[in-house]
């Protein structure tokens, strides 16, 4: 993904990320005023390779690199608004990509906590976001590396999310569901060939799964 300068301008393409909203997200469902609010507010073409800024507001997945991907817009409005944030909510996410979803999840109030697996995918976050909102990584934790050794950290989040699909479910002993505090949501996709979105409940003393229907993500790495 190319470091060049971008112009992150919310006043540009306005329309454009209007008749998104619209389209894309409003039509299939999506109700969070919040949610829609940071979805209309937030340039995406600022967290796609240029070569691909013209596409920004399609009703797909992009590749930003390494055989990576940008999330449909709303498939990132839809796991926004499941993950129910409140402001200050300490979230973990797993793969930073480019940043737009951290993005996003920063405009509904979240703590960010988010890990990027391939360094030049990390580093090209953090540019963007600080072209979005400049000093906001400075802020918040954006760290290169995989998911399991960031917990061992030892910290806690309320909410978690993962923008890569897990082989199988992680034991309940794993850092991931140890890291979760009781009444916190975990989301998930899970699965090689097929896939489903998954959300975790954590109550004080057991897990509730439910799984919400067909999805399509890279494979998580660095499990």
């Amino acid at each position: 993904m190319s470091s060049e300068s971008k112009i992150c301008d919310p006043l540009l393409r306005v329309l454009e990320r209007e008749r998104m909203v619209k389209t894309q997200i409003v039509s299939r469902g999506i109700r969070d005023k919040n949610v829609l609010t940071a979805m209309l507010s937030i340039p995406r073409e600022c967290f796609v390779p240029s070569s691909y800024s013209s596409k920004a507001y399609e009703d797909r997945p992009l590749p930003i690199g390494f055989e990576q991907t940008i999330s449909q817009p709303f498939m990132v409005a839809w796991m926004s608004t499941l993950l129910e944030i409140q402001k200050g909510d300490r979230v973990f996410e797993i793969g930073t990509g480019s940043g737009y979803q951290s993005a996003v999840l920063l405009s509904l109030g979240a703590r960010i906590h988010s890990v990027e697996f391939f360094e030049p995918l990390h580093k090209t976050a953090i540019q963007n976001l600080e072209r979005w909102k400049p000093g906001i990584t400075k802020r918040h934790r954006f760290v290169f590396g995989s998911g399991p050794e960031f917990l061992k950290s030892g910290l806690f989040f309320e909410k978690m999310i993962s923008c890569a699909s897990l082989s199988e479910l992680p034991d309940r002993e794993s850092p991931y569901f140890r890291s979760l505090v009781p009444g916190g949501i975990f989301l998930f996709p899970i699965g090689k060939e097929e896939q489903v979105l998954m959300i975790a409940k954590r109550t004080l003393d057991d897990w509730s799964f439910r799984s919400l229907g067909g999805v399509k993500f890279v494979p998580l790495l660095g499990l």
